[in-house]
């Protein structure tokens, strides 16, 4: 049994696969402004963060990526939304989400090879303009064995569908 999900069960996240090149873009455009994921026991200093939207919170990306925070409040039982920069050599440890009852969304836009997500034993190596979704309840683990940066678009939505955006 697969532990990853894709927009054949999540036809709501489609409109990130035919907008990808668009919200790549954006963030190439703003990637100079990107800053430590705040949880800093979970990696080895080698993982950033963009935030796009966070419920009640300005985000930095909401202004400098215009578009993409547009599409992502379109998702409906949306929670946060963020880009996520893997540089290489970049390990995250194994770990649990910290909020019941949310889907995790990683939208493939930087993708080199030998970079991984892992959810309990099950490897997904991202590709570019594609969605892949999992249980951020489960216990996952990433790392990026490349030379060059791993970046996704994150989307945490409500798996019983409340609305926050």
């Amino acid at each position: 049994m697969s532990l990853f999900q894709y927009t054949d069960t999540h036809p709501q996240l489609r409109l990130l696969e035919h907008n990808w090149q668009i919200i790549r873009d954006e963030y190439l455009a703003a990637s100079g402004l990107v800053t430590e994921w705040p949880e800093k026991d979970l990696h080895n200093g080698l993982w950033d963060v963009l935030g796009v939207h966070y419920p009640d919170q300005a985000m930095p990306g909401e202004t400098l990526c215009p578009r993409t925070h547009e599409l992502v409040r379109q998702i409906p039982a949306l929670l946060l939304a963020g880009f996520s920069v893997l540089r290489p050599g970049a390990m995250i440890l194994p770990h649990r989400g910290a909020v019941e009852g949310v889907w995790r969304a990683h939208l493939g836009l930087i993708c080199p090879p030998g970079a991984w997500l892992e959810v309990e034993g099950q490897r997904h190596v991202a590709r570019p303009g594609k969605v892949m979704v999992f249980d951020d309840l489960r216990v996952h683990a990433a790392g990026n064995h490349d030379e060059s940066d791993r970046v996704v678009l994150i989307v945490d939505f409500w798996k019983d569908g409340r609305r926050t955006a």
